[in-house]
């Protein structure tokens, strides 16, 4: 049966307007002051997710080719990023439908769902949405890349959520418009449906598998009477 519905922020509710470049170019700066070899990093190859720069800093770490504390070097890395997104996001809006969803959702009487959002987004920027565009009000927990062990596409945020939110894989279903978002949820054995946008069509995201492939955001409300 059907308890909760997470959502994915950015490209999913509200608009993207992220320099996947100067996103790299960061945390290769950041890394590189901190000694890190960024030639065994390759942080500018195509498919290379911010997590898996971490994890390859972290290797670094762990092989002893840096004397440094992980946890330091991640919170300093999410900081330098926390300045770019935060300037990024005051260009945001809500997407079309999405709120005539989650007013829907959030106000279902007969079987209530509860409602919760995982971004790899930090802190700050997921504040900003939350309180300067109104979505706080739909949400009963919010989780960001501050919060949880590890950032999509690896599970470890999902099946903290779950945790948190006392709900069981089973019962939840993942909304999000990219790989990252299929990626995680699958690993984490949840349910996933993939709304198409300009940046990830319809065929690029079924091509990966999710349980669902959804031509907008509008259509989730169709989809969840099937669930149970």
């Amino acid at each position: 049966m059907l308890k909760g519905i997470m959502f994915d922020l950015d490209g999913t509710l509200i608009s993207l307007h992220v320099d996947g470049g100067a996103f790299r170019r960061e945390i290769a700066d950041e890394l590189s002051r901190g000694g890190f070899r960024m030639d065994l990093i390759d942080a500018t190859a195509k498919g290379v997710y911010v997590q898996d720069i971490l994890d390859r800093a972290r290797s670094q770490i762990e092989d002893g080719l840096v004397k440094a504390d992980f946890e330091y070097v991640k919170r300093r890395t999410f900081k330098a990023l926390d300045t770019l997104e935060l300037e990024w996001i005051r260009h945001s809006r809500l997407l079309p439908g999405a709120e005539a969803v989650l007013t829907r959702l959030h106000s279902e009487k007969d079987a209530p769902l509860t409602l919760a959002l995982l971004t790899n987004s930090g802190r700050a920027a997921t504040k900003y949405a939350l309180e300067g565009l109104g979505l706080g009000r739909y949400f009963s927990e919010s989780f960001t890349r501050d919060d949880v062990p590890a950032m999509k596409p690896r599970p470890e945020g999902i099946t903290t959520a779950l945790e948190a939110l006392g709900l069981d894989k089973t019962e939840v279903i993942y909304v999000g418009d990219s790989p990252t978002d299929i990626l995680a949820s699958k690993r984490a054995g949840v349910r996933v449906a993939s709304v198409a946008t300009e940046r990830y069509g319809l065929n690029v995201l079924a091509e990966l598998g999710p349980d669902y492939a959804l031509r907008s955001l509008s259509e989730l409300e169709e989809l969840i009477p099937r669930l149970g």
